[in-house]
Order: C-alpha cells, then structure tokens, then sequence
C-alpha cells in the first residue's frame, strides 16, 4: 500500500469514517495484480495509480453496497470483456459508548465496554476524575461541562450513552440536551440507547418534566432504569447489567435465558452425526 493511501486510511479511522481497501486479486494484466483503492461511504474513491475513469466508477458501482453492508468479500467485475477480480476489505467503524460521570461505576463500564469491542468516551466536568489515569482502557477521556459536551458530540444509531454522572441534575440536564437535538433528527438517524440511573420515583418526576418539553419525542431509546434485573449490586456487576442491556439493544436480541429454549431436559433427545 502507498504511504498515501494508508495515511487517507488511517484518517478515516481516526475520524470514525468507514472505509473499504480494495485490492485487485486478478486481472489480465498481471502488472495490475496487487494495486489497491480506498473507498469512503460517501463513494469517494481513492487509488495508487491514475486508473481509468470508467474502472473507477464499476469498483464504486460494486464495492460501495459491501461497504454500506460491512461485508468483506471478493468481487467480479466485468469491463470491456475484461474480467477483474476484486478483494474488499471493510474497516467499519466502531460502535460508540459514551460514559458521562467518572465514578466507581464508570470504571468497569469502561474497562468492559472496551472489551466488547466500543469505541469508548468518559466524559465529566472535573479534571480530577476525567484523567488517563482512572480510565486506562478508554479511547477518550474528555473534561467538559455536560451540556457542552453533549451539544456538540456527533451522535448516529452506532452511539450508546450512559448518563451515570455524580448528581441526577446533571444527568437530567444531558438528557435534555440531547433530546432537544434528536427531536430535530429523523428517528433512524437517533441513538439506539440512551441510558439514565435513577430509582423509579426520581424516574418518574423527570419523565414528568420531559414529556411537556419534548412532545415530539416518543422515548423510545431512552433506558431508565438502566440495566437488566441480574440482581447486581457492586460496581462491576451493575457494569455488566448495564453493557448487557446495551448489547440487548445493538443486536435486537431478546436478553432471555437460553435455558428457555429448552422446555425440559428429560425430553431432549442426543442424535449423533453420521459421518461421511
């Protein structure tokens, strides 16, 4: 790959932009073999090389869907009785967990949410909590007001919030903002998940508030309380009650025992294999 090429894609990633590098696997002209192309999801196409116009436009043509699917594959495309086969490998980008507060319950969020795979942000208005050292495993510890924060952050169907902040006046106040800017989004292009701690009464009465400002608002991505009923009551238990409920949501499973699929042991019946 040109040191260009990965420099457009390493800034992709780094922006949180998909992207897909193509490489061409077979072609009749072996010199071609090898050379490799950057497409962005908006469609712009980048290469090593200045490659016709009209190759340009069927890599889009083909490429573009895998990438929009997050699907790497290999592709054929024919042009001008030329058979070219292509390699697509997609970079998508991660799905963004963003913690507000950087209490003792935000830690193993964190710490775990990193493991699952998220992208992770912790963001609180005191320096002496929103540090490296309290939060290791995040990609991005921010020290912020709340309401700045949340006013100016990029928010799309890949991004969980968790408003896990040290008074419930500054989760309500996140809340706020980031209902005032969905409810000027179409609904698809809203967060899945938005996550609030709080007992059912304190609950209720900000629900109260809410639902005369924000009558365009249905609530429906909104979690609160927030978690599964695991029982948890340490910080890393109600950690992992809150990332499996968010896990629930990203890959609109049920959250059920598995156990459930099974209405009793004593009626399974254990068939082995034939073997070819």
């Amino acid at each position: 790959m040109s040191h260009r090429l990965y420099e457009q894609l390493s800034e992709s990633v780094s922006k949180h932009q998909d992207a897909a590098l193509i490489t061409i696997t077979d072609h009749p002209d072996v010199s071609v073999v090898g050379s490799k192309f950057l497409l962005q999801k908006n469609g712009t196409l980048y290469d090593e090389s200045e490659f016709p116009l009209e190759l340009h436009s069927e890599i889009i043509k083909y490429c573009l869907p895998l990438l929009r699917q997050n699907k790497t594959k290999t592709v054929q495309i024919q042009l001008n009785g030329k058979l070219i086969e292509c390699y697509v490998e997609v970079f998508p980008v991660p799905s963004h967990l963003i913690v507000a507060g950087a209490g003792h319950v935000s830690e193993p969020v964190a710490e775990i949410g990193k493991m699952l795979g998220f992208y992770v942000t912790v963001i609180d208005d005191r320096l002496k909590f929103a540090n490296d050292e309290r939060f290791p495993f995040a990609d991005e510890v921010v020290c912020s007001s709340y309401i700045d924060f949340f006013r100016n952050v990029p928010i799309t169907p890949k991004t969980y919030i968790l408003l896990l902040t040290r008074g419930h006046k500054f989760d309500v106040v996140s809340l706020q903002e980031l209902l005032r800017r969905e409810e000027s989004m179409d609904v698809e292009e809203r967060t899945k998940y938005i996550g609030m701690i709080g007992s059912r009464r304190r609950i209720a009465g900000v629900f109260e508030q809410l639902k005369n400002k924000f009558a365009d608002h249905n609530f429906v991505n909104i979690h609160s309380p927030v978690g599964l009923d695991i029982g948890a009551q340490t910080p890393t238990e109600i950690a992992i009650s809150i990332l499996a409920e968010i896990l629930k949501i990203k890959n609109s499973s049920s959250g059920n025992s598995l156990k459930e699929k099974i209405s009793s042991y004593s009626k399974l019946k254990f068939r082995e294999r034939s073997k070819k």
